[in-house]
């Protein structure tokens, strides 16, 4: 009695991507935020502090007059810059101690899901929760300024001069959208850098880190000086006027503000696969 042999094109279940998976992906997700949710609501909290301790000097020191737009804008970047480079620079801190570095690295996900996942939380969402974060705080106390200025009757009150700044959102001329976002990929190149030197550098990670960033940074405005390069040129995309239309100018502004990043982003991905074979 002979036994009929499986068809071969039977159909099992799809095996799952070596590179990505979507439910392994969520699962990191989870993973993730399961373990370092208290850190991150930390983090947001001493942010949030700082910020209102730093919004009651200017308010008490200038009267109230000095919550103007243009001096959100600067704490806003200031504020992004800091704390945006510290986040990214403990996003591997587990990879700094032994006893918790082979468990960052066998969690059950791939390279590039780990990757991915560090690009969307320093690049992306932490950016964005930083900014609900500042209007959160900064509304009620414009709210605040626009009620008490216009009673001294001292002050030429402007109400244009002590508008909420919305980040990346034009709300007046005193504070355009356009350079925003080159600022805006300013820190995700500064991210880069500062999660390659974590995953790089084996102890006092964010020390060297720094000192490797500020040293770049020197080095740059020393060459730029050098070789003449003009602003104009270096930052034309997010000039108001456009800048130079010459298509060299475009060029160096592609290679600067696209495939920059795009590259030492690619460097986290290169530390991070270094680790993993370590």
């Amino acid at each position: 009695m002979s036994t009929a042999a499986p068809s071969s094109g039977a159909s099992g279940p799809c095996p799952k991507s070596e590179i990505f998976s979507w439910p392994r992906w969520l699962l990191l997700v989870r993973a993730r935020w399961t373990e370092q949710r208290r850190q991150y609501a930390a983090h947001m909290l001493v942010t949030a502090i700082l910020y209102c301790v730093l919004l009651v000097f200017v308010l008490w020191s200038s009267n109230f007059k000095g919550f103007t737009i243009g001096l959100q804008s600067g704490l806003y970047f200031c504020g992004l810059y800091t704390t945006g480079c510290v986040f990214a620079g403990r996003y591997f801190q587990a990879m700094a101690r032994r006893e918790s570095a082979l468990q960052a690295l066998m969690l059950p996900a791939s390279l590039c899901e780990k990757w991915l996942l560090c690009l969307l939380l320093v690049a992306l969402v932490y950016p964005l929760c930083y900014s609900l974060l500042f209007l959160a705080i900064s509304w009620p106390v414009q709210q605040l300024v626009l009620a008490v200025l216009p009673l001294d009757p001292t002050i030429k009150f402007d109400p244009q001069d002590y508008a909420l700044f919305v980040p990346f959102v034009g709300v007046s001329e005193i504070s355009p959208a356009q350079p925003q976002w080159g600022l805006l990929i300013g820190l995700w190149i500064l991210q880069a850098l500062t999660v390659s030197g974590a995953l790089y550098f084996q102890r006092a990670a964010m020390l060297k880190t720094q000192v490797l960033v500020f040293g770049l940074l020197v080095f740059s405005s020393i060459w730029g000086i050098a070789v003449g390069a003009r602003g104009e040129v270096i930052f034309a995309w997010w000039m108001l006027h456009g800048g130079s239309g010459k298509p060299l100018t475009h060029v160096i502004n592609s290679l600067l503000w696209i495939g920059l990043p795009i590259l030492l982003w690619l460097q986290v991905f290169l530390h991070l696969k270094e680790r993993e074979l370590l």
